[in-house]
């Protein structure tokens, strides 16, 4: 990876920030004054840790670019005006592709325009701090240049959605342009990623993504991400206690809710009952006193969703939108989800009974130390709660035993999986699967309502020629043991 030769942060504790752990940022194996200063400050502003891993992602993508286009030299005053256009230029085209043409040994690849201008507004904020405090030379001496191209395809496509008169839209503009079209050198060489790769995981090979899995924890994960069709960080979020026991059908039932507002009851050490939020929960009974020092991580407990550092316990929450009323009763509170399958409902029950088994039962008196589903397996964290770049591996690990690696699929795809399972094989409304994916309008849920080609070509033919031909129905084969 490129990072590895020109960058690295490493997560200390510091003084300054007490209640997290400091990205400290590494520049060719030495501390960044100028960065970790600019780090500092956007922590020290409140910044949401979405927005401050992508803002530190571009500054440290330019350095990058830097070092691999032009060494470790001062540049030269046509070189500085140029650097910014050129990194935003290799971020779009991508590098050491064929119609890059750049080998800068940095591998990118391309990313779209709102990417890119998204990386600008990082860029300018850290254009600002550097000219305020420290009196250096703008990055962004040539702005206006440099953003023209981008804000107007942004204008583009705010139209795309609705303007009828889209086919003029070059015509339209306000300032006096010629548009000369021309064609491609070459239709035939390779293409865009992003219009070849799918966003689904292949139907038929799920089960042997499930099977193929070592351990039961990791299947349990998989098996959620589809049958549940949830977001990776979702299951990271989860309670022990969410998992709610059996359904008639034998399936496991999950509760769902909000991991910082979401309601909670329980019963604390002296019997006495509460009732309030996920928060108010982890502040009174997860203070783990006994790991101030040896474990800060798991001193005073709180939602995931509020620690800071993508390295720990960070774990990010979209958010979710429940279209059913949970129920009434005292045992019952949140959200239970529904599973896509109840196969895959049933197999995760017996995969959580063996994940139990073995990794909580038999365990010291106050284990588990945090109230989360998902541990940590290895040896040196073992009963850590579960982390994004350890649940990146296991998928990593899981897609190389499989041979997909040429997909470029994350475990998203499994979400993107579970739309493309209710259209085709469930044959389920839009508004049906809106539910079950938990997406607040139905714009969102049409991103993942895939339907297969041979359905498509079906309904075409049909509907030209009154011809129904046979209906190819998809199923999911499961294995006998996943519901005996």
């Amino acid at each position: 990876m490129a990072h590895q030769r020109f960058w690295s942060i490493k997560y200390v504790w510091t003084v300054e920030f007490p209640n997290t752990k400091f990205p400290l940022v590494f520049l060719n194996g030495s501390p960044g004054f100028l960065i970790n200063q600019w780090v500092a400050f956007l922590l020290n502003a409140g910044i949401k840790q979405s927005l401050f891993d992508e803002m530190l992602r571009a500054v440290l993508g330019l350095f990058e670019y830097c070092l691999a286009k032009f060494g470790d030299r001062p540049l030269s005053e046509s070189e500085s005006v140029d650097l910014v256009i050129g990194f935003l230029a290799a971020k779009q085209k991508g590098t050491d592709r064929p119609e890059a043409e750049m080998g800068l040994g940095l591998d990118w690849r391309p990313v779209g325009y709102k990417t890119v201008q998204r990386y600008i507004s990082a860029l300018r904020e850290f254009d600002k701090f550097q000219v305020t405090f420290h009196g250096a030379s703008p990055l962004l001496q040539v702005e206006a240049r440099l953003l023209s191209n981008w804000e107007k395809y942004a204008e583009f496509q705010r139209r795309t959605k609705f303007d009828l008169l889209l086919h003029l839209f070059p015509g339209r503009k306000h300032d006096k342009t010629v548009v000369v079209p021309v064609a491609p050198d070459a239709h035939g060489g390779k293409k865009r990623r992003d219009f070849l790769s799918p966003k689904s995981f292949p139907l038929d090979r799920f089960v042997d993504l499930v099977e193929s899995t070592p351990n039961p924890r990791d299947k349990m994960l998989f098996l959620q991400l589809f049958g549940l069709g949830m977001r990776e960080s979702e299951p990271l979020h989860l309670f022990l206690a969410d998992v709610m026991g059996t359904s008639p059908l034998g399936e496991a039932r999950i509760r769902l809710d909000d991991p910082e507002t979401g309601e909670w009851r329980w019963e604390d050490s002296k019997g006495h009952r509460h009732h309030a939020t996920r928060a108010a929960y982890l502040e009174k009974e997860w203070k783990n006193t006994v790991f101030r020092a040896s474990l800060p991580d798991l001193y005073c407990l709180r939602p995931r969703n509020k620690y800071r550092g993508h390295g720990g316990m960070r774990v990010g929450f979209k958010g979710m939108t429940f279209h059913d009323s949970p129920g009434a009763t005292t045992e019952m509170f949140g959200y239970e989800a529904h599973w896509i399958d109840p196969r895959i409902g049933i197999y995760f029950r017996k995969c959580l009974n063996e994940y139990l088994r073995e990794n909580f039962y038999g365990k010291p008196k106050k284990w588990p130390f945090h109230p989360w589903l998902y541990i940590q397996l290895d040896r040196n964290t073992f009963g850590m709660p579960l982390t994004i770049p350890a649940l990146k591996k296991v998928w990593d690990r899981a897609i190389q035993r499989l041979g997909l690696e040429h997909l470029s699929l994350g475990p998203h795809s499994l979400r993107h999986l579970a739309g493309y399972y209710c259209a085709t094989v469930l044959r389920l409304s839009k508004d049906m699967t809106q539910v079950l994916l938990r997406h607040a309008r139905l714009t969102s849920t049409e991103d993942y309502y895939h339907l297969s080609p041979s359905e498509v070509r079906r309904q075409i033919i049909k509907g030209v020629s009154g011809v129904e031909l046979p209906e190819t129905r998809l199923t999911l084969d499961v294995p006998a043991h996943w519901t005996s």
